[in-house]
């Protein structure tokens, strides 16, 4: 028989990545009790060992993210000079474990939720009363019931489990008055990533691909050619699926990505167009980097116009300023450039009301979910903001 367990918090933190884990410390140092539920066996996200995206933010002279994100950085500057992603695997879950008020719960899927109807003001119909998450290693079900939640899950699991408002795709040029060539809303998104990394050897090494990688020329990399020798190559235009469901369709996505991750390591290798006769592949990620899908929708909907007009907001509660960096639904395959870069302001601000639940009264969310229009998301959805966002929401959420 399963086991099944009750938790009662004053915050449950769905997802662990830079902005559950900047979310959850900030509560927890307001001294509320944090539940922080997490799917994967390590803390980061996208910034882990499983996956190795590089944390990026507001871009520009003295741009510095700032508060628990650089204790973070701090830290692992002085533990892990090396950038070894497994010292920095330690760094993230010594940061949360040594938090006595939060509650870890790794391996752990946020699977049900439990709502209340009625007014609770503000417009707000719905409450939730408690979560379900599965953890897989002791097979059981944990019951959090929480007085408030944080969805920092980036693909927002508490939206379809608790009939929270989102949004998912690209809106058209006039809904907002942007500056976007889409004409038709549609369901497209950016797509995801699963990055390799090499590593130079002393001696040949013989690669031999699956059978099944896919076959690649140099036409595939007229726009984005390898370069083993730079420190900023991450292989982050193995991009596919943005044209596809990037929730329900990623172990599809993953499957199409992994193929075309071994036939770009074996171009490098046997095509002959590197001197890459010493270098071995050190890493392929089999868990692919999101950078997009539902996006909540919180009292106020940032959009593309408010960043260029560095709109300052009453409610400002952390800053962005990576660009406008977007990304071509159809990734790798698109006939051009994988995605198209236009500068921001950088800082610009970003309001508390993009952070709560339009119709959920004790709903929160941290991260790229937050509310924003497909424009706005392609600089916001960076890990360095992020983190900011969990900070500024989930300190003012203890104190709810």
């Amino acid at each position: 028989m399963l086991r099944r367990q009750k938790i009662t918090a004053d915050l449950c933190v769905i997802g662990g990545g830079m902005a559950g884990i900047c979310a959850a410390i900030a509560a927890a140092r307001q001294g509320a009790s944090v539940v922080l539920m997490h799917e994967r066996p390590v803390l980061g996200g996208n910034a882990s060992s499983e996956i190795r995206m590089w944390i990026r933010g507001a871009e520009g002279k003295n741009n510095m993210e700032t508060g628990i994100i650089e204790e973070i950085f701090l830290e692992n500057c002085y533990r892990n000079p090396t950038k070894n992603y497994y010292i920095w695997d330690t760094v993230l879950y010594d940061f949360v474990i040594r938090e006595k008020n939060i509650t870890l719960l790794l391996n752990c899927t946020c699977m049900d939720a439990v709502c209340a109807d009625g007014d609770f003001g503000d417009g707000r119909t719905r409450k939730i009363k408690s979560v379900t998450g599965y953890q897989m290693t002791t097979q059981t079900f944990y019951d959090v019931q929480s007085t408030n939640y944080a969805d920092c899950s980036g693909d927002s699991i508490l939206a379809p489990l608790t009939g929270a408002e989102y949004r998912l795709g690209r809106e058209s040029a006039d809904e907002f008055t942007e500056d976007t060539p889409v004409k038709t809303p549609d369901n497209c998104v950016m797509g995801m990533s699963c990055l390799i990394q090499g590593r130079e050897t002393a001696h040949p090494i013989t690669y031999i691909p699956p059978k099944w990688s896919t076959p690649l020329t140099n036409e595939h990399f007229k726009y984005h050619m390898p370069d083993l020798g730079s420190p900023y190559e991450n292989f982050w235009y193995l991009e596919l699926g943005g044209d596809r469901d990037t929730i329900h369709d990623t172990e599809h996505i993953a499957k199409d990505l992994i193929s075309l991750a071994t036939g770009t390591w074996n171009y490098i290798k046997n095509s002959g167009a590197f001197q890459a006769q010493n270098w071995d592949l050190d890493f392929l990620g089999f868990l692919p980097g999101k950078r997009e899908s539902r996006r909540m929708v919180g009292e106020y909907i940032i959009t593309q116009q408010d960043i260029a007009a560095n709109k300052i907001f009453e409610d400002t509660v952390a800053y962005g300023g990576w660009p406008y960096d977007v990304h071509c639904p159809d990734g790798f395959y698109n006939k051009g450039e994988v995605n198209t870069v236009a500068a921001t302001p950088s800082p610009y601000c970003i309001p508390y009301r993009s952070m709560y639940s339009k119709n959920i009264a004790n709903l929160f969310f941290a991260g790229r979910n937050i509310s924003v229009t497909h424009m706005a998301l392609s600089s916001t959805r960076v890990m360095a903001t992020c983190a900011l966002i969990g900070l500024a929401v989930l300190t003012a959420a203890a104190f709810d």
